[in-house]
C-alpha cells in the first residue's frame, strides 16, 4: 500500500514537472495545463491578472488567446476545431494585466 502511494506521488511529480517545462515565460507559475473529455487542450489561469498564452502544436501554426483571472479556456484552432492534448509541443505565457478583453 505504501508502495503504491509513493509511486502514485512520484508519477504526479514528473507529470507537473513535465508540464512545467514545456511552458516559458513569467506567467506559466500561474497556468496549468489540461484535457478535457474530448481529449483537447485545456488552460486554466489560476493567477489575479489576465495571462496571454501562445499555444504552439505539432498540427497548427501558433495560437494566442487570452484568459482571464481564475478562468478555464479550450484551445481551438481555425474553425472552431479544438486542439488535440496529443498535439501539444510547448507554450510562452506572459501577464497580460488591465481589464480582460476578448481578442478579435
Amino acid at each position: 500500500m505504501v508502495r503504491k502511494l509513493l509511486l502514485l506521488s512520484l508519477g504526479w511529480f514528473f507529470a507537473t514537472s513535465a508540464n512545467a517545462g514545456t511552458c516559458r515565460g513569467e506567467a506559466c507559475r500561474y497556468t496549468q495545463f489540461g484535457t478535457d473529455k474530448e481529449g483537447c487542450i485545456e488552460i486554466r489561469n489560476s493567477g489575479r491578472e489576465d495571462i496571454e498564452v501562445k499555444v504552439y502544436s505539432a498540427g497548427s501554426g501558433p495560437i494566442t488567446m487570452r484568459i482571464a483571472s481564475g478562468d478555464t479556456e479550450k484551445v481551438y484552432k481555425t474553425g472552431r476545431v479544438c486542439v488535440p492534448a496529443a498535439d501539444y509541443v510547448r507554450s510562452d505565457a506572459k501577464l497580460a494585466g488591465g481589464i480582460f478583453a476578448p481578442s478579435r
